[in-house]
Protein backbone atom coordinates (compact mmCIF):
# COMPACT_ATOMS: atom_id res chain seq x y z
CA UNK A 1 0.00 0.00 0.00
CA UNK A 2 1.91 2.85 -1.51
CA UNK A 3 1.06 6.66 0.63
CA UNK A 4 0.57 9.71 -1.00
CA UNK A 5 2.86 13.10 -1.72
CA UNK A 6 4.75 14.16 1.62
CA UNK A 7 3.82 11.86 4.12
CA UNK A 8 4.50 8.52 5.48
CA UNK A 9 2.15 5.60 5.74
CA UNK A 10 -0.12 6.86 8.96
CA UNK A 11 -3.04 7.35 6.11
CA UNK A 12 -2.86 3.81 5.70
CA UNK A 13 -2.19 1.97 8.54
CA UNK A 14 -5.83 2.11 9.55
CA UNK A 15 -7.05 0.22 6.30
CA UNK A 16 -4.39 -2.16 6.67
CA UNK A 17 -5.65 -3.17 9.94
CA UNK A 18 -9.17 -3.71 8.78
CA UNK A 19 -8.24 -6.30 6.21
CA UNK A 20 -5.29 -7.79 8.47
CA UNK A 21 -7.66 -10.99 9.00
CA UNK A 22 -7.40 -11.65 5.37
CA UNK A 23 -4.29 -10.07 4.15
CA UNK A 24 -0.59 -9.44 5.09
CA UNK A 25 0.56 -5.83 3.86
CA UNK A 26 3.17 -4.22 3.43
CA UNK A 27 3.37 0.00 3.78
CA UNK A 28 6.82 0.99 2.71
CA UNK A 29 8.26 4.53 3.71
CA UNK A 30 9.50 6.90 1.23
CA UNK A 31 13.26 7.59 0.93
CA UNK A 32 13.67 10.95 2.35
CA UNK A 33 10.64 10.78 4.72
CA UNK A 34 12.71 9.08 7.30
CA UNK A 35 15.76 10.08 9.48
CA UNK A 36 18.66 9.30 7.05
CA UNK A 37 16.67 8.41 4.85
CA UNK A 38 18.11 9.91 1.96
CA UNK A 39 16.67 11.92 -0.74
CA UNK A 40 13.68 10.98 -2.46
CA UNK A 41 14.91 10.59 -6.38
CA UNK A 42 12.01 9.80 -8.66
CA UNK A 43 9.10 7.46 -8.66
CA UNK A 44 11.02 4.49 -10.46
CA UNK A 45 13.82 4.61 -7.46
CA UNK A 46 11.35 3.73 -5.21
CA UNK A 47 9.89 0.98 -7.49
CA UNK A 48 13.68 -0.18 -7.37
CA UNK A 49 13.67 -0.08 -3.85
CA UNK A 50 10.28 -1.79 -3.15
CA UNK A 51 11.51 -4.73 -5.66
CA UNK A 52 14.69 -4.88 -3.97
CA UNK A 53 12.43 -5.64 -0.66
CA UNK A 54 10.85 -8.46 -2.46
CA UNK A 55 13.29 -9.98 -3.50
CA UNK A 56 15.12 -9.62 -0.04
CA UNK A 57 11.84 -11.39 1.55
CA UNK A 58 11.26 -14.01 -0.87
CA UNK A 59 7.64 -12.55 -1.81
CA UNK A 60 6.95 -13.82 -5.46
CA UNK A 61 3.25 -13.06 -5.14
CA UNK A 62 1.19 -10.08 -4.14
CA UNK A 63 -2.50 -9.89 -4.07
CA UNK A 64 -2.83 -6.25 -4.73
CA UNK A 65 -0.74 -3.31 -5.07
CA UNK A 66 -2.31 -0.36 -3.84
CA UNK A 67 -1.63 3.95 -4.36
CA UNK A 68 -3.70 6.67 -3.35
CA UNK A 69 -2.28 10.05 -5.25
CA UNK A 70 1.31 9.79 -5.46
CA UNK A 71 1.29 6.56 -3.99
CA UNK A 72 -1.04 5.94 -7.46
CA UNK A 73 2.04 6.90 -9.53
CA UNK A 74 4.00 5.32 -7.88
CA UNK A 75 2.31 1.87 -8.44
CA UNK A 76 1.56 1.94 -11.77
CA UNK A 77 5.31 2.57 -12.35
CA UNK A 78 5.86 -0.61 -10.34
CA UNK A 79 3.49 -1.99 -12.32
CA UNK A 80 6.01 -1.59 -15.36
CA UNK A 81 9.02 -3.08 -13.16
CA UNK A 82 7.54 -5.94 -12.01
CA UNK A 83 5.77 -7.07 -15.29
CA UNK A 84 9.83 -7.88 -16.36
CA UNK A 85 10.23 -9.81 -13.26
CA UNK A 86 8.80 -12.94 -11.76
CA UNK A 87 7.14 -11.61 -8.78
CA UNK A 88 3.03 -12.07 -9.61
CA UNK A 89 0.95 -9.28 -8.69
CA UNK A 90 -3.16 -10.39 -9.20
CA UNK A 91 -4.96 -6.93 -9.17
CA UNK A 92 -3.73 -3.18 -9.41
CA UNK A 93 -5.79 -0.01 -7.77
CA UNK A 94 -4.63 3.16 -8.60
CA UNK A 95 -6.66 5.58 -6.17
CA UNK A 96 -6.37 9.80 -7.16
CA UNK A 97 -3.95 9.26 -9.45
CA UNK A 98 -2.58 12.76 -10.44
CA UNK A 99 -0.70 11.81 -13.75
CA UNK A 100 -0.45 14.76 -14.87
CA UNK A 101 2.31 15.94 -17.43
CA UNK A 102 2.82 19.91 -17.17
CA UNK A 103 5.12 22.43 -18.63
CA UNK A 104 8.36 23.05 -16.59
CA UNK A 105 7.29 26.62 -15.72
CA UNK A 106 4.06 25.23 -13.90
CA UNK A 107 6.23 22.74 -12.62
CA UNK A 108 8.35 24.93 -10.94
CA UNK A 109 5.56 27.17 -9.54
CA UNK A 110 4.02 23.48 -8.10
CA UNK A 111 7.76 22.93 -6.23
CA UNK A 112 7.14 26.24 -5.05
CA UNK A 113 4.08 25.59 -3.73
CA UNK A 114 4.63 22.09 -2.39
CA UNK A 115 7.75 23.85 -0.57
CA UNK A 116 5.37 26.11 1.33
CA UNK A 117 3.15 23.13 2.52
CA UNK A 118 6.24 20.96 3.38
CA UNK A 119 7.50 24.19 5.16
CA UNK A 120 4.55 25.17 7.15
CA UNK A 121 4.20 21.42 8.19
CA UNK A 122 8.25 21.29 9.49
CA UNK A 123 8.27 21.73 13.48
CA UNK A 124 4.45 22.01 13.25
CA UNK A 125 1.63 20.16 15.37
CA UNK A 126 -0.95 18.48 13.84
CA UNK A 127 -3.56 20.57 14.93
CA UNK A 128 -1.45 23.70 13.55
CA UNK A 129 -0.86 22.27 10.61
CA UNK A 130 -4.34 21.06 9.83
CA UNK A 131 -5.43 24.57 10.49
CA UNK A 132 -2.93 25.85 7.88
CA UNK A 133 -4.26 23.75 5.55
CA UNK A 134 -8.04 25.13 6.29
CA UNK A 135 -7.26 28.18 5.09
CA UNK A 136 -5.23 26.86 1.34
CA UNK A 137 -7.58 27.38 -1.10
CA UNK A 138 -5.72 24.67 -3.39
CA UNK A 139 -6.04 22.45 -0.78
CA UNK A 140 -9.94 22.75 -0.24
CA UNK A 141 -10.55 22.62 -3.83
CA UNK A 142 -8.36 19.25 -4.12
CA UNK A 143 -10.54 17.57 -0.56
CA UNK A 144 -14.09 19.58 -1.67
CA UNK A 145 -15.29 19.03 1.97
CA UNK A 146 -14.51 18.61 5.31
CA UNK A 147 -10.95 18.35 6.27
CA UNK A 148 -10.75 16.26 9.97
CA UNK A 149 -11.16 12.77 7.62
CA UNK A 150 -7.99 13.52 6.25
CA UNK A 151 -6.12 13.83 9.86
CA UNK A 152 -4.39 10.56 9.33
CA UNK A 153 -2.96 11.87 6.17
CA UNK A 154 -1.98 15.01 7.46
CA UNK A 155 -0.09 13.64 10.68
CA UNK A 156 1.84 11.20 8.30
CA UNK A 157 3.13 15.03 6.68
CA UNK A 158 4.08 16.48 9.96
CA UNK A 159 5.78 13.31 11.18
CA UNK A 160 7.58 12.77 7.68
CA UNK A 161 8.10 16.74 7.08
CA UNK A 162 11.51 17.80 9.07
CA UNK A 163 13.25 14.71 7.38
CA UNK A 164 12.46 16.35 3.72
CA UNK A 165 14.78 18.50 2.41
CA UNK A 166 14.27 20.73 -0.41
CA UNK A 167 15.69 18.82 -2.61
CA UNK A 168 13.53 15.82 -2.28
CA UNK A 169 10.34 18.16 -2.48
CA UNK A 170 11.48 19.44 -5.48
CA UNK A 171 12.41 15.59 -6.86
CA UNK A 172 8.73 14.58 -5.32
CA UNK A 173 6.99 17.78 -7.17
CA UNK A 174 8.65 16.75 -10.52
CA UNK A 175 7.07 13.14 -9.84
CA UNK A 176 3.65 14.87 -9.16
CA UNK A 177 3.32 16.37 -11.58
CA UNK A 178 5.60 14.95 -14.97
CA UNK A 179 4.00 11.71 -15.30
CA UNK A 180 4.92 9.61 -18.51
CA UNK A 181 2.33 6.97 -18.93
CA UNK A 182 4.44 3.48 -20.04
CA UNK A 183 2.74 0.89 -22.63
CA UNK A 184 1.64 -2.49 -20.92
CA UNK A 185 0.33 -5.53 -22.08
CA UNK A 186 -3.18 -6.28 -22.67
CA UNK A 187 -3.21 -9.35 -20.55
CA UNK A 188 -1.46 -6.36 -17.59
CA UNK A 189 -4.53 -3.43 -18.11
CA UNK A 190 -6.97 -6.00 -17.18
CA UNK A 191 -5.22 -6.23 -13.47
CA UNK A 192 -5.34 -2.51 -13.65
CA UNK A 193 -7.83 -0.73 -11.89
CA UNK A 194 -8.40 3.12 -12.05
CA UNK A 195 -10.55 5.06 -9.35
CA UNK A 196 -11.25 9.29 -9.13
CA UNK A 197 -13.82 10.57 -7.28
CA UNK A 198 -16.12 12.52 -9.68
CA UNK A 199 -14.98 16.15 -8.27
CA UNK A 200 -11.37 15.84 -8.01
CA UNK A 201 -9.02 17.52 -9.97
CA UNK A 202 -6.73 14.86 -10.79
CA UNK A 203 -9.63 12.93 -12.61
CA UNK A 204 -8.99 15.48 -15.65
CA UNK A 205 -6.60 13.16 -16.25
CA UNK A 206 -8.96 10.14 -16.91
CA UNK A 207 -8.78 10.63 -20.69
CA UNK A 208 -5.22 10.67 -21.17
CA UNK A 209 -5.25 6.99 -18.50
CA UNK A 210 -8.12 5.48 -20.33
CA UNK A 211 -6.42 5.90 -24.07
CA UNK A 212 -3.37 4.69 -22.85
CA UNK A 213 -4.83 1.72 -20.88
CA UNK A 214 -8.38 0.76 -22.91
CA UNK A 215 -8.23 -2.47 -21.80
CA UNK A 216 -8.12 -1.02 -17.41
CA UNK A 217 -11.22 -0.74 -15.29
CA UNK A 218 -12.66 2.15 -14.03
CA UNK A 219 -14.69 3.45 -11.38
CA UNK A 220 -15.89 6.24 -8.99
CA UNK A 221 -17.41 6.33 -5.67
CA UNK A 222 -19.32 9.34 -6.10
CA UNK A 223 -18.46 13.11 -5.20
CA UNK A 224 -16.18 12.62 -2.34
CA UNK A 225 -13.39 14.89 -3.19
CA UNK A 226 -9.39 13.50 -3.78
CA UNK A 227 -9.37 10.11 -2.18
CA UNK A 228 -12.25 11.05 -0.45
CA UNK A 229 -13.62 7.39 -0.33
CA UNK A 230 -10.39 6.04 1.64
CA UNK A 231 -10.67 8.90 4.25
CA UNK A 232 -14.31 9.76 4.32
CA UNK A 233 -15.84 6.15 4.21
CA UNK A 234 -13.11 4.08 5.57
CA UNK A 235 -14.34 0.84 6.87
CA UNK A 236 -16.36 0.90 3.31
CA UNK A 237 -13.17 1.11 1.46
CA UNK A 238 -11.47 -1.56 2.98
CA UNK A 239 -14.66 -3.88 2.59
CA UNK A 240 -14.32 -3.00 -1.68
CA UNK A 241 -10.32 -3.40 -1.72
CA UNK A 242 -10.79 -6.57 0.34
CA UNK A 243 -13.37 -7.61 -2.13
CA UNK A 244 -11.43 -6.78 -5.03
CA UNK A 245 -8.24 -8.60 -3.93
CA UNK A 246 -10.30 -11.55 -2.89
CA UNK A 247 -12.49 -11.83 -6.14
CA UNK A 248 -8.77 -11.74 -7.82
CA UNK A 249 -6.57 -13.68 -6.10
CA UNK A 250 -4.88 -16.44 -7.93
CA UNK A 251 -3.58 -18.93 -5.45
CA UNK A 252 -2.77 -21.31 -8.32
CA UNK A 253 0.06 -19.01 -9.10
CA UNK A 254 2.04 -19.62 -5.98
CA UNK A 255 5.04 -22.20 -6.21
CA UNK A 256 4.94 -24.56 -3.39
CA UNK A 257 7.86 -24.32 -0.93
CA UNK A 258 10.83 -26.81 -1.86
Amino acid sequence: MLNGAFSTSAGLKDIAEMISDDFYTILPIYNGHYEDGGVFDTREEQAEKIIEYLNEQHIDHIAMVHGISLGAEIALTLAQALSKTDIQVDQYLFDGGPFYHLSRLARWIMRGKCRLIVHAAQGSSVEDFTHYLLNDKLIQWLIRGEIEPYIPFIAGIVDAADNISDESINNESDAIFDFHCHEAREEDQKKYMFMWSEDELPSRTAKKIKRNYPHANYWTPGALGHCGFIFRKPSEYAEYIGNIARENYCAESIQEAV
